[in-house]
């Protein structure tokens, strides 16, 4: 390779490691800008954010990065001030700050792309300058335009705060997690093929030695115990670890069959021994491999301090945001889905949750209210909730809302539990907002969170009491690759049950069975469970065929949220944990099948989608 090369591969290695440490670091400033504002005497916290705009100035500026390293230079003129005590931070100059960090971000994205859609930066600016001459005042400062939906809105009411929807945009710009990111999704100021000489100059105009920049980069970074892997690349040891886990079961029930065949020969203590310790070895090793996609939750969470700050704002509310759990660790697949709900129930406790402050105090509750995001692992299982304690749900306006939207008739909606009242909320449209706000009200939100939750073979439950307050809790699994699974037989066919979604199993007769608007029901303790043949469900010759005698037969009761059903099988088989692959592009849309795996004895099998049961089963 020649010189030139080596140096054209130096120079794209340097700018594409700034560009993921400078996208980690407005990740941290936008969190600590948040915490500062309750924290105005923190100088730690405060050398800390003005570390991080230092850092960002002084190497966009050494890279040639000339608008990127003059508006950060902007903002750490600010930041020094309030180190130094000259300025006082207040609520308006952290909206501006808040602004100058969202402006960042967008001007990190210009320069990615070589600044083929140039951000007019004479707003923001103006506001740094002002604060930074003591002369910035809310109600005098320009408003900045929308532009193409992408740039952040700074809409002003008439008490000069931004609206809710400029919060929002501003607010969830993607950001990639800093331990994983893949060489496909980055977008390199180099790819256009233009010679790095006329891309990258120094601070003179001049084009600065690669050599010398690796050296500065070296001394900048300190010593890092963690790698960038292409996800590409976790992506095919999962697969390769799923063929492994398949092999594996494949040998123990070899084993097992070799054991009854040639039970008490000397070769079979040594057959179980290699057996075990390939069991022991091949766990192992999946758990390590699930480890290496795991990422903490905290990825998602800390975005929003900011959201529920701003929101609170332009809604005139005082609430304290309260984390916990977030190195709490998800599959890399499922955190990348999980923001967008969360997005929607964070809004929706802010804007229908939590009461004005009048209205909390007389009520006799404090000014400020509280919502509360936690995380925990349970099992198998992640479970996150989004806690407030605002005026609650009503349930008896649901029972009349339900059924003035035609969703259920009086006397249906007089027999249901509160629960299952909740549950009206998840439909398309439905709201009891009294007005339509920037934030909510349209009914278009909460049908899209349980939509995606069950996308992610999660469930979500609502638990709620009026006048105290109001937790979604969802339940995740931790991986979408690999599943504990129920092995049932009805009839010649072997299907999958998900381990996560059976409640329990339960022996029935054929006298044990009633029968309730034409729907088959079993009495289980104080409760009617409706079940379903399983041999029935997925062929329709059959569905009009009574139930077949049930004397040896069993009941699988699966649950979801709220709701259960009882699925009818002929046998148990047992528990065995199965990797779930796609059925490809001609079945991948059968209802109520999750996809398929390959069994022990090389036969594929059918794994039961119980999101999609319950709904086939309405």
């Amino acid at each position: 390779m020649t010189d030139q090369g080596i140096a054209l591969d130096d120079m794209k290695e340097i700018i594409d490691e700034f560009m993921i440490e400078a996208e980690e670091i407005i990740a941290k400033l936008d969190a600590d800008m948040v915490k500062l504002e309750k924290q105005s005497n923190d100088l730690n916290l405060l050398n800390e954010i003005f570390r991080g705009a230092h850092t960002i100035k002084g190497t966009s500026g050494f890279l040639g990065f000339d608008r990127l390293s003059e508006f950060t230079h902007k903002m750490e003129d600010v930041l020094n001030k309030l180190r130094k005590g000259e300025i006082t931070i207040n609520a308006d100059i952290m909206d501006v700050l808040l602004e100058s960090i969202d402006t960042l971000k967008r001007l990190l994205e210009e320069t990615k792309n070589k600044g083929e859609a140039r951000l007019d930066l004479s707003n923001i600016k103006s506001k740094l300058i002002a604060v930074d001459q003591g002369t910035y005042s809310a109600k005098a400062a320009p408003v900045e335009k929308k532009k193409n939906g992408k740039t952040a809105v700074a809409k002003k009411t008439p008490t000069g705060k931004k609206t809710a929807s400029a919060v929002t945009e501003s607010i969830m710009i993607s950001e990639e997690p800093a331990e994983v990111v893949s060489e496909s999704t980055t977008i390199n100021p180099l790819r256009t093929g233009a010679p790095v000489e006329d891309l990258v100059t120094d601070a003179s105009g001049s084009r600065p030695d690669p050599a010398q920049l690796r050296q500065q980069s070296d001394q900048r970074r300190p010593l890092d115990s963690t790698i960038r892997v292409d996800v590409e690349r976790l992506d095919s040891l999962m697969n390769i670890m799923g063929e492994l886990v398949l092999g594996r079961n494949a040998l123990v029930q070899l084993a097992g069959r070799i054991n009854g065949r040639y039970e008490g020969e000397s070769l079979i203590d040594e057959l179980n021994h290699v057996t075990s310790q390939m069991n022991f070895v091949t766990s192992e090793l999946q758990m390590a491999v699930m480890k290496m996609r795991m990422l903490p939750v905290g990825k998602v969470f800390n975005k929003f301090p900011r959201v529920v700050r701003d929101l609170s704002r332009s809604l005139e509310k005082e609430i304290e945001l309260n984390i916990s759990g977030e190195e709490t660790e998800l599959d890399k697949s499922v955190i990348e889905e999980i923001g967008d709900p969360l997005v929607h129930l964070i809004r929706n406790a802010v804007d229908h949750g939590i009461e004005l402050p009048d209205e909390r105090e007389a009520s006799g509750k404090a000014r400020c209210g509280r919502v509360d995001l936690i995380a925990s692992q349970e099992g198998s299982n992640i479970v996150i909730k989004v806690v407030d304690d605002g005026a609650g749900l009503d349930a008896q306006k649901l029972r009349a809302k339900a059924v003035e939207r035609g969703l259920s008739t009086q006397e249906e909606v007089t027999r249901m539990s509160d629960r299952e009242i909740f549950n009206f909320i998840f439909h398309p449209g439905f709201s009891l907002a009294k007005k339509v706000t920037d934030v909510s009200g349209r009914g278009v939100g909460m049908d899209v969170v349980r939509t995606n939750i069950e996308k992610l073979k999660g469930i979500i439950d609502i638990e709620s009491e009026k006048g105290k307050g109001t937790a979604f809790i969802i339940k995740l699994p931790l991986t979408l690759a690999i599943v504990q699974g129920l092995l049932v037989e009805t009839g010649s066919d072997l299907y999958i049950l998900p381990l996560s979604s059976v409640l329990e199993t339960v022996k029935v007769a054929r006298d044990d069975i009633y029968s309730i608007n034409n729907r088959e029901v079993i009495r289980l303790r104080d409760t009617v469970l409706p079940i379903i043949d399983l041999s029935r469900m997925f062929f329709p010759i059959n569905q009009h065929e009574k139930l077949r005698d049930l004397e040896q037969s069993y009941v699988v009761v699966l649950s979801m949220a709220d709701r259960r059903l009882g699925i009818v099988v002929d046998r148990l088989i047992g528990q065995e944990e199965v990797v779930i692959k796609s059925l490809g592009e001609f079945l991948g849309t059968t209802p109520g099948i999750a996809g398929a795996t390959i069994l022990g004895d090389g036969r594929v099998r059918l794994i039961v989608d119980p999101v999609g049961i319950f709904s086939m089963t309405n």
